[in-house]
C-alpha cells in the first residue's frame, strides 16, 4: 500500500518502513505537552512526524487510568513513597512491524487476554464507585481520556488569549497529548476541503506529513480550546503547503528524531513500556508490560473489594469513597517489599527510566507522605471542565526566530 492510500485509509478509521533505529533516550528528552489546560491551549504550528510503525501520525484511542501507590529511591538512597498514574490504553496503541514489514498487533494471546481483564477490572470498579455522576470525588484515583497523540517539531506556539502576533514559544519537539476526537476530525475535513480546492488531488499530503528533519513544503496549523457551548474541548486545524521557501530555514534537530519521535506510543508510555524492548529499533517493540498491568489489576481489584465490604455494612448510607481508598493506599504501602538499592519506580518491566523526571504534586487523601505523578496535567495545572470559549483571530505572520518560551507550556516534567 502506497503512502497516499495508507495514510487516507487510518485518517478515515481513527476520524469515526523506514529505516530502524534505537532509541537515545539517555541523551535528550522530547517535550510532553497535554493540550487540556490554561497554560497549553491555543494554537499550534507544525511540521508533523510519522510513526515508523503505521508511517501515519496520529494513534488515538481510550486510556484508562489507574491512580497506583509505589516506591522508589531518592538520592539519598532512601525509600520515597509516591503514586502514579498506570496508562491501560486501548488494543490501537499496541501495534509493531513484524519480519515482513506488515502492521500487526504487538500483543501476544496472553496479552490480549490481560489486558482485556484490565479493562473489565477498570469498568468495574468505575460502575463501583459510580464514577460518570462522582467525577469530581474520584478523579483523583481513576478516570479515562480519549486520547489522540502524535510528535511534531512546533515552530510557533500561541496560548490562548494572549498577544496573538507574539508567539509564546517557539521551535521545540514534542509529544503531543490531545483529549479530544475533534482534532482528527478537523484535520480529516481540511484534508477533504484542499482535495476539492487542488481539482482531486491528493498529492499535497506528502508535503505535510512526512519524516523529512530539514527542506520541508508544508506545516499543519492546529488549535485546542475551551467548547463555549458543551463540555470538553473543540479543535480546528489548517493546512498550508507550497511553503518551502518560508521553511528554507527551520530543521529538526537529528538528536529529537533519534529521541523516539517517530515511535510516540513509547515516548506516550515511556518508563510503564516494557524495558525489555528499549534497545529494539522503532516501530519493532512489543511495548506492553505484563508485569506492571499485573500489578494494575491487583490494586484494582484490592481496592474493588474495599469498596463493596464499605457498601455491604450498611447499603441504606452511601460511603465515603475516598475515605476507603485512602485505606486502601495506607495498606498497600505498608505491604510494599523493600527495595533494592538501586531500584526505582518497581520491579522488572516497570522500573523507571532514569531519564524522567516526574512531577510532583500534593499528598493523597490519606496524608502519608508521598508525592503523586500526573502523566496529562503536570504538576500544577488543575482539570477543568468549564471555561472559556472558541478560537482566536489575529492569527499573526509566521516567525521562525529561537525565542525561549514564556507561556508555561508543560514540557517534559512528567513521567511517561
Amino acid at each position: 500500500m502506497d503512502f497516499l492510500s495508507n495514510f487516507m485509509e487510518r485518517l478515515t478509521k481513527q476520524s469515526g518502513s523506514p529505516a530502524a533505529r534505537t532509541f537515545n533516550r539517555q541523551t535528550r528528552k522530547i517535550d510532553r505537552i497535554s493540550v487540556n489546560n490554561p497554560e497549553t491551549l491555543g494554537r499550534y504550528q507544525v511540521l508533523p512526524i510519522n510513526s515508523a510503525v503505521t508511517e501515519f501520525p496520529f494513534i488515538s484511542g481510550r486510556v484508562r487510568q489507574i491512580s497506583l501507590p509505589r516506591r522508589r529511591m531518592d538520592e539519598s538512597g532512601q525509600e520515597q513513597a509516591y503514586s502514579a498514574w498506570i496508562h491501560i490504553p486501548s488494543y490501537e496503541f499496541y501495534q509493531m512491524r513484524d519480519a515482513t514489514d506488515r502492521v500487526v498487533s504487538s500483543l501476544t494471546a496472553e496479552d490480549e487476554k490481560l489486558l482485556s481483564s484490565a479493562y473489565n477490572l477498570w469498568e468495574e470498579l468505575y460502575a463501583e464507585i459510580d464514577g460518570k455522576n462522582n467525577y469530581p470525588v474520584v478523579k483523583d484515583f481513576i478516570r479515562a481520556k480519549n486520547m489522540t497523540i502524535f510528535s511534531a517539531y512546533c515552530m510557533n506556539f500561541w496560548k490562548y488569549g494572549s498577544n496573538n502576533r507574539t508567539p509564546d514559544r517557539q521551535n521545540f519537539s514534542a509529544l503531543f497529548m490531545v483529549t479530544t476526537k475533534n482534532l482528527i476530525q478537523a484535520v480529516e475535513a481540511n484534508i477533504n476541503d484542499k482535495t476539492i480546492m487542488e481539482g482531486g488531488n491528493q498529492d499535497w499530503i506528502e508535503n505535510v506529513y512526512n519524516n523529512q528533519l530539514k527542506n520541508r513544503d508544508g506545516f499543519l496549523m492546529f488549535s485546542v480550546n475551551k467548547d463555549k457551548t458543551a463540555k470538553g474541548f473543540t479543535a480546528s486545524a489548517t493546512h498550508e503547503f507550497g511553503r518551502a521557501s518560508m521553511l528554507s530555514g527551520v530543521e529538526i534537530p537529528q538528536e529529537d528524531f533519534d529521541a523516539g519521535m517517530d515511535d510516540p506510543v513509547s515516548l506516550f508510555l515511556g518508563w510503564q513500556a516494557n524495558s525489555a524492548e528499549r534497545e529494539k529499533p522503532s516501530g519493532s517493540r512489543r511495548l506492553f508490560n505484563a508485569a506492571l498491568i499485573k500489578e494494575a489489576c491487583s490494586y484494582m481489584g484490592v481496592l474493588l473489594s474495599a469498596i463493596r465490604a464499605e457498601k455491604q455494612k450498611d447499603p441504606s448510607t452511601p460511603i465515603d469513597v475516598m475515605a476507603v481508598v485512602g485505606k486502601v493506599v495506607e495498606d498497600y504501602y505498608k505491604n510494599l517489599p523493600p527495595m533494592e538499592p538501586r531500584q526505582q519506580q518497581g520491579q522488572g518491566d516497570a522500573q523507571t527510566n532514569t531519564n524522567e523526571a516526574p512531577a510532583q504534586t500534593s499528598a493523597p487523601a490519606n496524608d502519608s507522605p508521598t508525592t503523586h505523578i500526573d502523566p496529562l496535567m503536570g504538576s500544577q495545572a488543575p482539570q477543568s471542565d468549564g471555561g472559556f470559549g472558541g478560537g482566536f483571530g489575529g492569527f499573526g505572520a509566521p516567525s521562525f526566530g529561537n525565542g525561549g518560551f514564556g507561556g508555561g507550556t508543560q514540557t517534559a516534567g512528567t513521567p511517561f
